[in-house]
């Protein structure tokens, strides 16, 4: 059984946590006092042990570095002090290139990149994993098996990492604000909030479970759903005259500069 330390113990943290805890010896190390006694409190019937960095370090098998990007560099210098040459080190920190954190290492680590996002909380998530220079194919699927625990996995080049950044780690942001929207707009229709969040959920759950289980293409159930002059193509006509899928072009555009400019 592995031994995976895990660097860092914020909503990513320990959504990695409850995937993994009954499959892995896990350590957890996190420096907010408050969120470190929460930790504590909610894992220790699970074997769960929470320790200070340096001996989380020495006692992993595989460094699971989930802190924020502004943190990294101080995470990264200790963990090279200690690290143990056959350790695997997996980031999923935003923006932090392999080669920056092979760099602060030092020795010939094994590391492995990935991007998660928010609904690995309830193990919906969505990861995608490059493996840095060092780290063979079983370091993938290792850092692949931790992931999959908390949703699903994509194996991608390196070079692809800010455009999945856009698309799949800032996404849930934009649902959560599509959704948003509609309940706002559908409130200004004259319907109570309680009544209006149903529909809406109801409604976009239905619409996704559809999506998979016919297994087409989105615009061909969404042809389906407009009638020519019906109400669906009055509202779509609205969408296309004020250039809703180029508005979305430009959105994700924007997210994967962002994602390069504060690459390290």
């Amino acid at each position: 059984m592995y031994k995976i330390g895990i660097i860092g113990g914020g909503n990513m943290g320990e959504a990695i946590i409850n995937g993994v805890r009954h499959k892995f010896s896990i350590f957890v190390s996190e420096k907010d006092k408050v969120r470190s006694d929460y930790l504590h409190s909610l894992y220790s019937q699970y074997n769960i042990n929470v320790l200070d960095l340096e001996s989380l370090i020495s006692s992993s098998d595989i460094l699971i570095v989930a802190v924020k990007p502004q943190d990294i560099d101080e995470v990264l210098q200790k963990i090279a002090k200690s690290i143990h040459a056959s350790t695997l080190v997996i980031s999923i920190a935003a923006g932090i290139t392999i080669s920056y954190i092979e760099k602060i290492l030092v020795k010939k680590i094994k590391v492995i990149r990935t991007m998660p996002n928010l609904p690995a909380m309830i193990a919906e998530g969505m990861t995608a994993v490059c493996a840095g220079t060092y780290a063979k194919e079983a370091d993938l699927q290792v850092a692949r098996e931790i992931f999959d625990k908390v949703g699903k996995t994509v194996v991608i080049e390196e070079n692809l990492m800010d455009a999945v950044t856009a698309v799949s780690g800032s996404g849930p942001a934009y649902v959560f604000f599509f959704l948003e929207c509609l309940l706002k707009a559908s409130q200004g229709l004259g319907l109570k909030s309680d009544l209006s969040k149903e529909l809406v959920m109801a409604t976009f759950l239905g619409s996704i479970h559809l999506l998979e289980k016919q297994k087409i293409e989105p615009g061909i159930l969404r042809q389906k759903v407009t009638s020519k002059g019906g109400t669906t193509a009055a509202a779509l006509e609205v969408f296309n005259k004020n250039n809703f899928e180029g508005i979305i072009a430009q959105a994700l555009a924007a997210a994967k500069k962002r994602a390069k400019e504060l690459a390290k």
